[in-house]
């Protein structure tokens, strides 16, 4: 994804996100690496030569294109620009990476590209982290609903447990909304002592209430 950068600086403080500088020479495609940028794509300087094929070589292939791209506009247009791709390491790992990068030069001809890049890969994973944290928190809390919903069910229409499961299951089907859901609408309405007028604006039971919302087997009226 590219995003146009009002003006260049260098990075900020990245605490624990690794951040370095480069500078390109377009003409030669030689490039200058701090000790940074060497340690994000796996090299301790002076190991190897930073080159333009170098560095496109460790680019994500699904990320070259965009990369090549950004290059080819900042030296026929000048500017900053700035990318989010991933790089891959001499060891094969895969980083995270965000890119700003401007084109310098003099009489309006680019002769070079500096910038800087800073490895957001633990963020990157923290935030994957917390969302799969998030995701887990929520299917617990649905099925704590659904099994408050089946215990109200049970409660009202004297059915088993798997009949009550299949009543929210009913409903969730015919009303094409989330099992969950439905489960918290029928608590909800238990807490507010609403519970069955809940049931019969639900309409048709299987077993339970006939489609004009009445209790043909009279269960409702025997649960009190």
């Amino acid at each position: 994804m590219l995003l146009g950068i009002g003006a260049y600086s260098f990075p900020p403080d990245s605490g624990q996100c690794l951040a370095g500088t480069f500078y390109l020479d377009v003409a030669t495609g030689r490039l200058d690496w701090s000790e940074e940028v060497f340690q994000i794509h796996g090299y301790t300087p002076g190991e190897v030569v930073p080159t333009l094929e170098l560095l496109m070589a460790h680019k994500h292939p699904e990320d070259r294109a965009p990369i090549r791209r950004l290059i080819a506009d900042l030296c026929a247009r000048g500017g900053q620009q700035a990318i989010f791709h991933r790089v891959i390491d001499s060891h094969g790992r895969e980083h995270h990476v965000f890119t700003a990068a401007e084109a310098c030069g003099d009489s309006g001809n680019v002769t070079g590209l500096r910038g800087f890049t800073v490895d957001v890969s633990r963020a990157v994973d923290a935030a994957s982290r917390h969302a799969a944290a998030e995701a887990i928190r929520g299917t617990y809390a649905s099925r704590e609903l659904i099994e408050q919903a089946k215990g109200v069910l049970m409660g009202l229409l004297g059915v088993t447990a798997v009949e009550a499961f299949g009543i929210l299951s009913a409903r969730s089907q015919n009303s094409n909304v989330k099992l969950a859901t439905v489960a918290a609408q029928l608590v909800e309405a238990a807490v507010k002592g609403d519970a069955r007028a809940t049931l019969c604006d639900w309409g048709e039971l299987p077993g339970q209430l006939d489609s004009a919302g009445h209790d043909p087997a009279g269960r409702l009226d025997r649960a009190g």
